[in-house]
């Protein structure tokens, strides 16, 4: 018989997301553990979204916006959100609630320090996984951890970024800069993004949307740029730094594995947008409720086939025509109401949302996409299944 009801492989975002609610169900709770290489977490990320109704994360959230811009210098808009403000959760709270949480549970555990060090097995009732501190077995999987192996995908979304603390007020704490566009670049479709917290600090972000991941190191020099820009003279400390790459659509996704996968290259960040916080709690969430009801794990809901569609056509226009993402995603929030993009880009959007985003954008591109990807792809395979 196994030791455990269930195993989850990786404590970040996702693995974590469940193991708190998992140790929220009480003595009802499946015998669970969560393994994480890490020894200690540490403030590695920061997660935005759109507070589109209220949330549990609610306590953690460090800075919200009203206001967000897009475009290029002065040439940007600037939109309301205030029905459905922009807000930062830092990770470092995130871990210490979910630490916190799990600690107090008789049910779930936090393993820290535990790397599984062979692929699991299948055992009659359950799954074997061996570890740098020995061999557990549990009736359930459920991996959140990264491929070891990085797959094929449309684009990337590279980003580095430095919370700065400057001398003399540089930022305005009213708007956050989602998007403004650097001039046209080989590597892709680049851009700062700025989150400010004070007149005096902020997360300074610069971001490219480009076939290739690209490193700190190949990022640090736009940055060093952006923020002598914005602080234009002022001297200014480095709080700390944080860098990523994140999956945006797959040319050929991930091998999959007999057991449950999850987390950011398993359904958890949007192919268009690489807005993953909320998608991930969404599968945490009907997850929990699964095993606490005495199911299955259950993996990330797929997209409708309308959203999987405009989406695999959009990365492959900016994949095809970096030059012109500046221009698409500037009309994107100037020409379609904002609570509508807001909810498309959410993951909430109705059939008139999505009409309203395409009915934004100059059809030529986007025509010539879907029809190449028609020619592309067999007739059988939905339009959505990037491939």
């Amino acid at each position: 018989m196994p030791d455990l009801d269930l195993l989850v492989l990786g404590g970040g975002c996702a693995g974590l997301g469940l193991g708190l609610r998992l140790a929220d169900g009480g003595a009802g709770s499946p015998r669970t553990h969560v393994l994480e290489a890490r020894e200690q977490y540490q403030d590695d990320r920061t997660w935005c979204f759109w507070r589109t109704a209220p949330h549990r994360f609610e306590p953690l959230i460090a800075a919200t916006w009203d206001t967000m811009s897009v475009g290029r210098g002065g040439a940007s808009g600037r939109y309301d959100c205030r029905d459905t403000p922009y807000q930062m959760l830092p990770s470092l709270p995130y871990y210490e609630d979910a630490q916190e949480r799990i600690g107090g549970s008789e049910r779930v555990t936090l393993d820290l320090g535990v790397r599984v060090t062979s692929r699991p097995t299948r055992e009659r009732d359950g799954w074997v996984v061996e570890t740098n501190q020995g061999v557990l077995r549990a009736r359930h999987l459920v991996d959140t951890r990264p491929p070891a192996t990085a797959p094929k995908c449309v684009l990337w979304q590279s980003f580095l970024g430095r919370v700065v603390r400057a001398e003399a007020p540089r930022f305005d704490p009213s708007t956050v800069t989602l998007m403004d566009f650097d001039e046209p670049n080989p590597r892709g479709v680049q851009f700062t993004y700025v989150l400010p917290f004070s007149t005096h600090e902020a997360l300074v972000e610069t971001t490219v949307f480009g076939a290739q991941a690209l490193g700190a190191e190949d990022l640090a020099a736009d940055l060093d740029l952006a923020l002598e820009q914005r602080l234009a003279g002022a001297a200014a400390s480095t709080v700390r730094s944080e860098h990523g790459a994140l999956p945006m659509g797959f040319d050929a996704p991930p091998p999959a594995a007999p057991w449950v996968q999850a987390g950011l290259f398993h359904g958890g960040a949007r192919p268009s947008t690489g807005y993953a916080f909320q998608r991930i709690q969404t599968w945490a969430e009907a997850c929990s409720r699964a095993l606490l009801a005495g199911g299955a794990p259950l993996p990330a809901a797929p997209d409708s086939a309308l959203r999987r569609g405009m989406d695999a056509v959009f990365l492959r226009v900016l994949r095809s025509e970096p030059e012109r993402g500046p221009e698409l995603l500037s009309r994107l929030f100037a020409a379609a109401p904002t609570h509508r993009v807001i909810r498309f880009l959410s993951d909430l959007g109705s059939t008139a949302d999505a009409l309203a985003v395409v009915s934004s954008l100059p059809p030529g591109p986007f025509l010539r996409e879907a029809g190449a990807a028609l020619l592309r792809r067999p007739l059988r395979q939905p339009l959505g299944e990037v491939g």
